[in-house]
């Protein structure tokens, strides 16, 4: 009698969940936090109003619009002195100026990160590829203009 070997499959470790499921945000090393970031520069656009904030296609000085990056992101205080360093501590007070898309609320909202999200793509340019980003849509930088002139009704705002 000839006996059939059985084929024994070898099991696969788990795959162990990303830091952004299994941290919370306070827990997060600085390199993880600023990862968060998809890069999109919506947070750079000007803002209008008091009660009602309303984003505009004006961008931040320092925002190239060809590639959503700031210019001077690491010494940005020495030209915009009241640029905003997103925090864990800050998130909350700073939600109505950050654009519905933006991956830091998202896990605010305990919601996972979108499949365009380059930590979950594996492509740094997916936030441009899926149009969700300033580029191609913000206007260059111009000083002494009113900003209500600009106002913008993006769905991705």
């Amino acid at each position: 009698m000839v006996r059939k070997k059985s084929i024994v499959k070898a099991e696969t470790p788990p795959k162990e969940k990303p830091f952004w499921e299994t941290k919370e945000m306070s827990q997060m090393t600085p390199e993880e936090w600023e990862s968060l970031c998809d890069g999109c520069g919506k947070c750079c656009l000007m803002k209008t109003g008091l009660f009602c904030i309303r984003f505009t296609k004006m961008p931040c000085p320092l925002l190239d619009i060809k590639t959503a990056r700031c210019r001077h992101y690491e010494n940005r205080w020495d030209f915009v002195p009241d640029c905003i360093k997103l925090t864990p501590e800050n998130l909350k007070s700073c939600r109505k100026w950050l654009p519905r898309t933006c991956s830091y609320l998202w896990l605010m909202q305990k919601k996972t990160l979108p499949p365009w999200h380059h930590l979950v793509s594996g492509k740094k340019n997916s936030v441009h590829t899926m149009g969700l980003s300033v580029k191609n849509r913000a206007v260059p930088f111009q000083a002494d203009v009113r900003l209500k002139d600009f106002i913008v009704q993006w769905d991705d705002l």
